[in-house]
């Protein structure tokens, strides 16, 4: 008896809770049910420069018009539908817009006037501000030679999507490339070099990858540096580490200007590298680079070097690691930046036959 007690007040209990929730719903649709447009689908926001796209679809075939609300709802516009498939893709562009961060709220309505619910969504319009934080790339450097610049670049931001150079070149004719932001090396043939004729190029930026605006910094100046210009070696003097003693191939060969003479390094037995060359240029010249000659015919020709200066011989400044190629041309190595030095030394690391020994036709310094 207890239990069926129970039971009847729980019933009771829930046909209570029951009428208060008709209550509550009744008094929503005492005017009949609300009827409502249907709300866009898929929607999408595309940055741009003090402007933004956005982009949706719309499925109900009553929908004829649609509403954007931004700023607290106190901007907005009206966009008139005319529809033509049973889905229809809809494409506005909101501008001018002020820089920054937005969040839009999208509404679409029938011919009765029936409002759909509110879709929302942000987006990121850019300006002025912007541009003015943009880096341009880096520049190692810009050498002209035999009527052409050769431009090294350094590594490019992850939104760069590519550079813009202008120049003159040797018919007076103002050229515009495009370089790549996966390239690192730029050839700018026929170029007319002079003291006042640098280059100027601008950095194109991508926001993001669905912006419908690129992004140019200011224009930026490349000064270009002139053809090397060999130091003469007279009065050069050279000691090494070592040579190979029974052929009398000693350091001098390597700054006698004669490709067909070498310092070849030490043969004897367990000598192995590194074998260092020093030179003494007499005084102290500002350098650009260095030039090598590697011996003919090639036979485990140098591979890995460092190259070290001084001016006195007990302060050594290291300027690096460099591979030198495989060829009889002369190389040039080239420096971030010029440096002044009386005493250098070459430090060989390896040749193209991983052997323990090879040997050097020429060095030699240059200027621009």
């Amino acid at each position: 008896m207890k239990i069926y007690n129970a039971c009847l007040v729980a019933l009771l209990l829930l046909l209570a809770a029951c009428s208060k929730m008709d209550d509550t719903y009744k008094e929503f649709i005492k005017n009949g049910e609300i009827p409502y447009a249907g709300s866009v689908d898929s929607v999408k926001v595309f940055p741009g420069d003090n402007r933004i796209k956005l982009s949706w679809l719309v499925s109900d075939p009553r929908v004829t018009k649609a509403k954007i609300y931004w700023n607290n709802n106190s901007d907005s516009m009206d966009i008139v539908l005319k529809r033509q498939y049973d889905v229809d893709s809809v494409s506005v562009i909101l501008a001018p817009m002020a820089e920054g961060a937005y969040s839009f709220d999208i509404f679409t309505f029938d011919d009765e006037g029936n409002k759909s619910i509110k879709v929302s969504t942000t987006g990121q319009v850019y300006g002025e501000r912007y541009v003015s934080s943009l880096l341009p790339r880096p520049v190692k450097s810009a050498l002209y030679s035999d009527g052409q610049v050769a431009i090294s670049w350094g590594s490019a931001d992850t939104h760069v999507s590519g550079t813009k150079i202008r120049y003159t070149d040797a018919d007076g004719v103002m050229q515009q490339v495009t370089v790549p932001v996966d390239s690192n090396n730029t050839l700018l043939p026929n170029f007319n070099f002079s003291d006042n004729n640098d280059l100027a190029y601008t950095t194109v930026y991508l926001p993001d990858s669905s912006a419908i605006d690129l992004f140019e910094t200011a224009y930026e100046t490349i000064p270009v540096k002139g053809p090397p210009v060999e130091y003469a070696k007279t009065g050069w003097t050279a000691t090494a580490s070592d040579f190979d003693e029974p052929s009398g191939r000693g350091p001098a060969n390597a700054i006698d200007n004669k490709s067909s003479t070498v310092w070849h390094m030490s043969k004897v037995a367990g000598l192995t590298y590194p074998h260092t060359i020093t030179v003494d240029m007499g005084v102290v010249n500002p350098a650009y680079g260095f030039t090598f000659i590697q011996r003919t015919p090639l036979d485990g020709p140098l591979k890995l070097i460092e190259i070290e200066v001084s001016n006195d011989q007990a302060t050594w400044e290291a300027l690096g690691s460099f591979t030198l190629a495989s060829t009889a041309d002369k190389q040039y190595v080239e420096l971030t930046e010029a440096v002044s030095f009386r005493y250098f030394r070459v430090i060989v690391r390896s040749d193209y036959k991983n052997g323990n020994f090879t040997a050097l036709a020429e060095v030699g310094v240059y200027k621009r």
